[in-house]
């Protein structure tokens, strides 16, 4: 390939091993860009690929350099940091005068990043000649380059995978489809190969109809399953070298299609999809987009296109009570342990299902209006005798609202409940905690005001 252009880095003047000094970069203030789709408007955020160090999401991106450009001119990378996906801000960039290529390459194609033992690892594209790495003490640099020359070679948008093994193995994905992906293990260090990289097959119509091109795959894992993207589309494996199996497509719409670059990632218990896309056919200028991502119940992948259609400019992380609907699988964190997931919805779509008492569910940043008098939600498979305290601020926030199961009946409990509420106007935090006794269980569709 998986806000706005101000440099912060100040690259120290000291010889990297390559034997090329950092070249120096201006240090203004950082910038702050408002939310919503696209991430950044303007700016030329292409090949996003998301990390999430510590309490921070790391976005490291490629720049296209103008919207008249006909061929990529890409001349550094770029990393953008957020605490509440909302509010996005530059950090620095990253030039490949720092490492081997040319002084005056415009060849920064796709990159990605991780940690190991204390330390950053950037791994980026050289165009299609070959994947570097660079190496940090910090998430957003400086990076120098310890080999002064490719870690692999021909190929390039490189995927750094760590496995949720005993040792956490770390792995390369890199490649097109004229070549064939490949995998390889990296060693401890995280600047060399373990192994001779494998090439990856893969089966299915979605890869015998990708162009020759296809490039920029994305690796990650779920439930014991590999899962590995190209465009739109998706195969999966119990093996990290396959073979995979081709799924199809994650969604449709919004730009999801072969030029649809971009990668996945864990936030607060929710999964969320990132990619770019090109603003005018034949111009190499793209913009990012990110929604919610899920699982169905036999472990299909889907990106989240209706929330695009219905909330397109107003992105992930927050929330309008004038909405019609906010669909329960759109929150923004889940309780730690919660037994709450996403699931299947009988109609449909999903529903959040299985939660218990003392699980909870945060909607940040929810915007009311003073119309907002009356909570509602939709229950799924509700057992008798549970409900759900809407509070403000905190789990153990002001209770502003309260519903619970109808009694009666023995079977579970699915429909509409209501329940007055006090929140008033403003814009806050908003927190379902679910009540109840014993072994109950509750499922919910949507809810609103």
């Amino acid at each position: 390939m998986v806000v706005r252009s101000v440099f912060t880095l100040l690259f120290p003047l000291l010889l990297c091993t390559c034997g090329r000094a950092p070249a120096p970069v201006a240090a203004p203030p950082a910038e702050v860009f408002k939310p919503g789709n696209p991430l950044i408007k303007d700016i030329g955020m292409s090949d996003p690929h998301a990390r999430v160090f510590g309490d921070t999401v790391y976005l490291y991106t490629g720049h296209d350099t103008s919207p008249d450009d006909d061929l990529w001119d890409m001349r550094e990378w770029r990393v953008f940091t957020t605490t509440d996906l909302v509010n996005w801000t530059q950090r620095g960039s990253i030039s490949p005068q720092d490492n081997y290529m040319d002084d005056d390459s415009s060849d920064a194609w796709a990159a990605d990043a991780a940690t190991r033992n204390g330390k950053y690892y950037f791994y980026f594209s050289d165009q299609k000649r070959s994947v570097g790495v660079m190496t940090s003490d910090s998430p957003t640099g400086p990076f120098k380059d310890p080999l002064g020359k490719p870690l692999v070679s021909p190929r390039h948008d490189p995927t750094a995978f760590i496995d949720d093994d005993e040792n956490e193995t770390p792995y390369l994905v890199y490649g097109d489809k004229e070549e064939s992906y490949h995998v390889g293990r990296l060693n401890e260090d995280m600047i060399s190969l373990a192994e001779q990289p494998r090439p990856i097959t893969i089966t299915g119509e979605a890869w015998a109809n990708a162009p020759k091109w296809m490039d920029k795959s994305y690796l990650f894992k779920y439930d014991s399953t590999y899962y590995l993207s190209w465009g739109r589309d998706y195969a999966t494996s119990d093996n990290v070298y396959g073979p995979y199996v081709g799924r199809g497509a994650v969604g449709q719409g919004h730009h999801l299609d072969q030029f649809a670059h971009g990668s996945f990632f864990w936030w607060k218990g929710q999964f969320y999809h990132v990619w770019c896309y090109y603003l005018v056919n034949g111009k190499k200028y793209r913009e990012t987009i990110m929604t919610y991502a899920h699982f169905t119940d036999d472990g299909r992948l889907v990106t989240d296109t209706d929330f695009l259609d219905q909330h397109f400019a107003n992105g992930v992380g927050q929330y309008d009570a004038n909405w019609d609907r906010i669909e329960a699988e759109w929150y923004y964190e889940i309780a730690d342990g919660a037994g709450a997931k996403k699931r299947d919805a009988p109609d449909g779509g999903f529903q959040v299902g299985d939660a218990r008492a003392g699980d909870w569910l945060r909607y940040a940043n929810v915007t009311f209006g003073p119309d907002a008098t009356e909570f509602t939600a939709k229950l799924i498979d509700a057992d008798r005798g549970m409900g759900i305290e809407v509070r403000i601020g905190a789990p153990d926030g002001p209770v502003v609202a309260t519903v619970v199961v109808p009694g009666g009946g023995a079977d579970a409990f699915t429909g509409e409940v209501s329940g007055e509420f006090s929140g008033g106007a403003g814009r806050r935090d908003v927190y379902l905690v679910f009540t109840g006794s014993g072994a109950g269980r509750v499922g919910v569709d949507w809810f609103g005001w």
